[in-house]
């Protein structure tokens, strides 16, 4: 079910609908026993939370953990900056951020605070329920992932 998208005015550059913390994804915190190796393994999953404010600027944590034949890679990022909407885009502009994490022992490890832009495609929408769902598509046009609220 999709919704009419407010446009921006004069007082905030993004759409008032679009405002607050949208969570995708989930990650398990519990760990899980693999029977094929006898060990305890980490959760795996991906999970964003992204918080726009009215002033256009926004927060963007996101994490992923996956486990493969007993190899755990974790990833971390976390940016803030600015967001600008053109038609149906929205373009991330991070002014500071971090990027780091692991493949398979935290001893090979990375971090940097090189964080790029980014463009995607959005609309606003409201799921049967009536709860507020915000979609973002790659350019390509083949990814897409559906947020709702984020509640603390």
């Amino acid at each position: 079910m999709s919704s009419a998208l407010a446009a921006p005015t004069a007082s905030s550059p993004l759409p008032a609908p679009m405002l607050g913390s949208w969570l995708y994804g989930r990650l398990s915190p519990i760990e899980y026993y693999d029977r094929t190796s006898n060990k305890w393994m980490d959760a795996s999953g991906a999970t964003e939370i992204v918080t726009f404010a009215a002033d256009g600027r926004y927060e963007r944590t996101r994490l992923l953990s996956m486990t493969t034949y007993g190899c755990t890679s974790k990833l971390y990022i976390y940016e803030k900056g600015s967001v600008k909407i053109e038609g149906d885009r929205i373009t991330y502009r991070p002014s500071e951020g971090m990027n780091k994490g692991y493949t398979c022992t935290p001893s090979n490890h990375w971090e940097t605070t090189t964080i790029n832009p980014e463009t995607w495609v959005f609309r606003l929408e409201k799921n049967q329920a009536g709860a507020d769902i915000m979609v973002m598509r790659n350019l390509k046009g083949d990814a897409e992932a559906h947020y709702g609220r984020y509640k603390r």
